[in-house]
């Protein structure tokens, strides 16, 4: 029995450190309670003024300079009631959409980085991941500008802080029924555009770009194309998306106006039979806003025995005849009509939709007769008198 009382008194005993372990221990504590701690970068403000995305607390993690904090939050800006919580990083970078619904949070320790996206609405979090659903490779960090909201739920990101190393993503958020949050990313490639196009009339061309956006499965055929105008502090004043899919398929093209060019947005469209082909020339203010200043349209029906058919020859060729007078001299930006990309040819040469032949002839009255030979043929091939 004393045996054991005098083992467990013995193992009750903590030896003091050394003096000089306290010390150190004792330096090492007022070196890391006078270093600067790491904040965070960015957006700290939602844009309603609603939330604020703060730093809070100290740890014992001291790396390159910094010591991490130990928590990343998200508070009420009018009582500072935390709201949303996570560890503290090294670097930590917030971005806000323009309605305040999310924050994107880009962070990162001394070799990996991340980035979470969380819904003020739910408090629901979705994780980045490339668009084959792995992480981040470790060494790859965000530059600066690493976030641009397209919208209120788009955010595109940019991964890697040196030029040959820097890709460009798009990720697309839902909020789904139960308030989870999810999300999609595809990787996206800009290219300029040649040519000096001067679509505002200021003098100065603005910077046009097709942004090709991959499919996240892997499939050679991108999901879709994407048309931006962006003057020259980089604010995109105009864009459109097409695809090569039926219902995204389009063509844009710069056509010679006055002074500088116009946008002329053509979209020929048919389903079973039954067609609406229309135009709009766009061209911009004084505050870089786009405005119609023309436009067209025509429909017909190539089901010559169905109720209601209507294919007027007249009205064809003086649609024809209008969009021709657009597109003399003018240059086909991007094309994805009839399921092909294309781009850089004279927008006469752009014919592969049904009537699109009509541009090679140099009269109102041939483009008519062309039409009435067509309607001839199509009526016989369908067996109507």
């Amino acid at each position: 029995m004393a045996l054991a009382v005098v083992t467990a008194a013995a193992a009750a005993v903590t030896y003091p450190e050394t003096r000089a372990e306290q010390r150190e221990a004792a330096e090492y504590r007022a070196f890391l309670d006078t270093a600067p701690a790491a904040q965070l970068e960015g957006e700290a403000l939602s844009p309603d003024g609603q939330f604020r995305a703060e730093t809070a607390g100290r740890t014992e993690h001291y790396i390159s300079g910094l010591v991490v904090p130990e928590f990343l939050q998200v508070t009420d800006a009018a009582t500072g009631e935390v709201l949303w919580q996570d560890q503290g990083w090294l670097t930590q970078s917030a971005s806000w959409s323009p309605d305040s619904r999310f924050l994107a949070l880009a962070y990162s320790t001394r070799i990996q980085s991340g980035l979470k996206i969380v819904d003020t609405e739910t408090w629901d979090e979705w994780e980045f991941t490339l668009p084959d659903r792995s992480a981040i490779p470790e060494y790859l960090f965000f530059p600066e500008d690493w976030g641009l909201w397209l919208d209120e739920d788009t955010l595109r990101v940019t991964l890697g802080r040196e030029a040959e190393e820097r890709r460009t993503y798009r990720c697309s958020l839902l909020t789904e029924d139960d308030g989870h949050l999810t999300g999609s990313t595809f990787e996206e490639m800009t290219e300029a555009l040649p040519g000096d196009w001067d679509f505002d009339h200021d003098g100065v061309p603005e910077t046009t770009e097709l942004v090709t956006v991959e499919d996240p499965e892997g499939n050679a055929r991108p999901a879709w194309y994407e048309l931006q105008v962006t003057d020259g502090d980089g604010t995109v004043l105009w864009d459109r998306e097409l695809a090569l899919a039926h219902v995204g398929w389009g063509s844009i093209f710069a056509c010679p106006a006055e002074e500088g060019e116009n946008l002329l947005v053509f979209g020929p469209t048919m389903y079973q039979g039954w067609a609406e082909y229309g135009y709009e020339l766009l061209t911009f203010d004084g505050a870089g806003e786009a405005y119609t200043v023309d436009s067209g349209a025509v429909g017909f029906d190539t089901n010559f025995g169905r109720d209601g058919h209507q294919l007027d020859p007249e009205a064809i060729a003086s649609f024809f005849w209008e969009l021709r007078g657009y597109l003399q001299d003018s240059t086909l930006l991007v094309s994805t009509e009839h399921g092909e990309f294309q781009t850089g040819i004279p927008g006469l040469e752009l014919q592969n939709y049904m009537f699109g032949d009509l541009l090679s002839l140099d009269s109102r009255s041939a483009m008519e007769a062309a039409v009435r030979r067509q309607e001839a043929e199509m009526k016989a091939e369908q067996g109507i008198a």
